[in-house]
């Protein structure tokens, strides 16, 4: 049996289990060729889209897609995007004839063990090799990502983005480049997801979706730190209703701060974002 496997939207933060254990049950993992995004839908989950048809073309007999929202019901913030707000739901409609998914959590926890074994013992029809194996991967249900490393610097710029995009540089349109062109060094949130979305919840502004409270924990966060001078908020196309929750955000910040979009030209803005800056 073949699972295809994102390599995209938040993917480092659940594959550290799936991959030893879907190999230890004896599946053959397949991966995504290189592809670029082309539909004009939002850009990450494009990117997506070109990789469930590449590993669809590969023949896979299911696909691992990680939901990000969980069990929450809402029509608030990112709840509105349709692909922010269920990925697994937009693809099927979108993409119809797609092999069959095995929607995860886009997060690790013990308590999904229970979880764990039966989609397991789904795919294998063998209880006993299910718990054997589990019994060796269990404690990767425990894996934290790593954290950004910011270096040292007094011209320190945080970006405030949705984590799909933070956490694949193919979506952030040469961002990071641009800035260390412009003298700017770039400053990524450096606290666990779970601070971040509590950072989320002290902002005051309704919201529930977990990557709504990342993205407004983000820059609740980096505008309360004195080493970094001020704030980008990162835009993707497709990411409509971010960018008014994004507006919302920038008037409770007292920093210089500008809003940018992938795709449009930068030059202007970060020149300007460079002279208040300063030395």
């Amino acid at each position: 049996m073949r699972i295809g496997l994102l390599d995209t939207w938040l993917a480092g933060r659940y594959l550290p289990f799936w991959e030893p254990y879907l190999e230890g049950l004896g599946l053959e993992l397949v991966r995504p060729e290189p592809v670029e995004p082309s539909l004009p839908i939002f850009l990450p989950a494009s990117l997506v889209a070109a990789q469930v048809s590449n590993l669809k073309a590969q023949g896979v007999d299911y696909l691992l897609i990680p939901d990000a929202q969980g069990d929450i019901q809402s029509e608030r913030g990112g709840a509105q995007n349709p692909w922010i707000f269920d990925l697994g739901a937009s693809l099927a409609r979108y993409l119809p004839g797609l092999p069959p998914m095995l929607r995860v959590p886009a997060h690790l926890s013990p308590d999904l063990v229970g979880f764990v074994a039966e989609v397991g013992q789904t795919l294998t029809k063998n209880p006993m090799l299910t718990r054997r194996v589990l019994d060796k991967t269990q404690y990767l249900l425990q894996h934290t990502p790593p954290l950004p490393k910011n270096p040292s610097s007094n011209r320190s710029v945080g970006i405030v983005t949705l984590p799909m995009v933070q956490e694949d540089p193919r979506l952030q349109g040469g961002l990071v480049e641009a800035l260390q062109k412009a003298g700017l060094s770039p400053f990524w949130p450096d606290i666990p997801p779970s601070r971040l979305r509590e950072e989320g919840r002290r902002v005051e502004i309704p919201l529930d979706l977990p990557t709504d409270l990342e993205f407004a924990g983000a820059s609740r966060y980096l505008s309360r730190l004195g080493k970094v001078k001020a704030l980008i908020y990162l835009m993707v196309p497709g990411s409509d209703p971010i960018p008014s929750l994004t507006r919302k955000l920038a008037r409770r910040v007292h920093k210089p701060h500008h809003t940018l979009t992938v795709g449009e030209d930068w030059s202007e803005a970060l020149a300007e974002l460079a002279r208040q800056v300063g030395e």
